[in-house]
């Protein structure tokens, strides 16, 4: 596996995208576990417990991607890591922005 690892763990994120990310409430404490596709399709993510929106907390920021070169909304470690030595990867996981973000992003 990728980076030494001998079980993937859904959470950690180091080498591909998380299928699965965590926040916990600064309400009441509570963990809270949603999917990715759940993320990516801007969906609330609220507390399981008392309702608190989660959405800041849990949905990552897109990037410009260290290891691609390309805009990722949904990021895994890779992208934060130092530029290849051969030059941009092509990366078959990453999250290309919708045209909505886009436009409303035209400096990027």
């Amino acid at each position: 596996m990728p980076g030494g690892c001998w079980v993937c763990n859904p959470l950690c994120g180091k080498c591909q995208p998380p299928p699965k990310k965590s926040g916990r409430c600064p309400t009441c404490g509570t963990y809270t576990i949603f999917d990715r596709t759940d993320i990516i399709a801007n969906k609330l993510l609220l507390c399981k417990k008392c309702g608190e929106d989660l959405s800041t907390q849990v949905r990552p920021q897109p990037l410009r991607c260290n290891y691609s070169g390309r805009i990722c909304v949904y990021p895994c470690g890779k992208g934060a890591n130092a530029h290849p030595q051969r030059g941009y990867q092509v990366c078959r996981r990453t999250t290309p922005p919708d045209e909505a973000w886009l436009e409303a992003h035209p400096d990027i």
